[in-house]
């Protein structure tokens, strides 16, 4: 007999149906799991959300705590175009009168023109001094020296016969790192080798030049502006330092940028003045308040989020992922706790609300400009109402410190609250998984089984309905033939 296709062919009965309808009655208890995962899911996700708030509470109270945040200053100049000012750590406020009398400047030299950049110059070695060249007034003509930098080493650069051409010496001088940069420059006169060293008058130089007998013509790139030498290059840019005065002081600087002469202070010098600029250097209040709107701000987040996440929505009837969690209205009460607390950390201020910033009925801050306003009159007391901290004694923690040092427990990633609830979570995720899996491996063997049965159940009663036509047909015949 043929076998059979599908259940309850032979029988007549839906066995299809049935063994469906029975393997999901086993699975029932995984898809409440899968369903009860998916909400513990939503609540580890949750957390993380808490936790990022958290994180940015902390960030924005460490940062009331730096004390160069208090100290932050910012500069104007009356010209720009003469003199650009920026500020960093340790500048002090004031006002500064700056003139400009020189720039610094580079020493250029160029060589005579040759055919073009390809034109072979010579062979032998070019030696490469930094230094300063000093003239000496007393002797008539004037006496020029040089004397070498002290932290330089002079750079000797063989050229051979492969690397002759001008072209050819200006990369060797290039990667030489001798502190001088060549170019060539082409007009109708012809090829020209151009040397530039960098700005200040200690970084002038000389090139000394060494000629091979066999090749000989190398000597057309010496320079040296020292008395009793001799230079085939002329100079076209000597090397000096900028020069300028500081409400009457005068001061040099090797590079147009003067960094801490005035301390924590950089003077960007751009050109020669005729009158003085002008440059203010004050405390920038304008990052003090934004700071510290932006600590408000990031508390704000913590209370709203918490909050929705454990509230219960009469209108809906739908309650927050964490309604209920005892661990996430303990940390939001905590957070009340603190924020309404005095502190001795400041002589002037001891609640928020004596620096205009007042908690709202939901817990949430918020600021009232004009008092804030007043109390930025008195930053000393300010930061100490943040900042202050003290290791014996916690009433000297300003609000910042004691924000910080929560948020620190709170955000621990062993034993803070947040990690254990997570970790919590994720251990019943996990417990739930295998015994999804443990159900739905029962449930593949209970319905392997169902329909081994089943398909026996279907050729047993194949085989009887195909007895019973054959009876059936047996007994039709014999009453005919009676």
């Amino acid at each position: 007999m043929a076998s059979l296709s599908s259940l309850g062919v032979g029988s007549g009965l839906d066995a299809e149906s049935i063994v469906t309808k029975l393997v999901a009655l086993e699975k029932q208890p995984a898809d409440t799991l899968t369903t009860k995962n998916t909400k513990l899911q939503t609540q580890v996700s949750t957390w993380g959300k808490i936790q990022s708030n958290f994180s940015a509470l902390q960030d924005a109270a460490s940062k009331l705590m730096d004390s160069s945040f208090w100290s932050a200053t910012t500069a104007k100049s009356s010209d720009d175009t003469a003199v650009s000012v920026t500020t960093s750590s340790g500048a002090a406020a004031g006002n500064y009168a700056v003139s400009v009398t020189q720039l610094a400047a580079a020493q250029s030299v160029a060589s005579s023109a040759f055919t073009a950049s390809s034109t072979p110059v010579g062979e032998g070695t070019l030696r490469i001094e930094l230094g300063r060249y000093t003239t000496n007034n007393s002797t008539t003509p004037p006496a020029v020296t040089f004397a070498a930098k002290a932290a330089a080493t002079a750079v000797d650069i063989s050229i051979g016969p492969g690397d002759n051409t001008l072209e050819k010496i200006r990369d060797r001088i290039n990667t030489a790192n001798a502190g001088v940069s060549a170019s060539i420059v082409t007009d109708a006169s012809g090829a020209r080798l151009v040397m530039r060293g960098q700005n200040g008058e200690e970084n002038a130089f000389r090139v000394s030049v060494t000629e091979s007998g066999t090749a000989p013509g190398l000597s057309a790139l010496a320079y040296s502006a020292a008395t009793g030498d001799t230079s085939a290059m002329s100079r076209t840019q000597t090397a000096q330092n900028a020069q300028a005065t500081i409400n009457g002081l005068n001061v040099s600087s090797a590079s147009n940028t003067m960094s801490n002469v005035l301390e924590g202070v950089t003077l960007k010098l751009n050109k020669t003045t005729t009158t003085p600029a002008t440059v203010n250097v004050d405390l920038d209040t304008a990052s003090i308040s934004k700071g510290v709107n932006e600590f408000v701000t990031a508390y704000n987040s913590v209370v709203s989020t918490i909050r929705v996440q454990t509230l219960y929505d009469e209108t809906s009837k739908t309650g927050g992922p964490l309604q209920g969690n005892a661990t996430a209205r303990g940390l939001l009460s905590q957070m009340r706790g603190l924020i309404s607390s005095n502190t001795s950390a400041s002589s002037t201020f001891g609640r928020l609300s004596d620096i205009g910033i007042d908690i709202n009925k939901d817990g949430t801050l918020s600021t009232k400009s004009s008092k804030f306003n007043d109390a930025m009159g008195k930053l000393g007391e300010l930061q100490k109402f943040f900042a202050g901290s003290s290791e014996t004694d916690s009433s000297l923690n300003g609000i910042g410190t004691r924000v910080k040092n929560l948020t620190k427990q709170i955000l621990d990633t062993t034993s803070g609250a947040i990690a254990n609830s997570t970790s919590g979570l994720n251990s019943t995720i996990k417990r739930n998984k295998d015994k999804i899996d443990d159900i739905n491996d029962r449930a593949g063997l209970i319905e392997t089984r169902l329909r081994k049965q089943y398909s026996a159940l279907d050729t047993s009663m194949a085989k009887l309905t195909g007895l019973s036509t054959y009876v059936t047909a047996q007994l039709a015949a014999l009453n005919k033939s009676a």
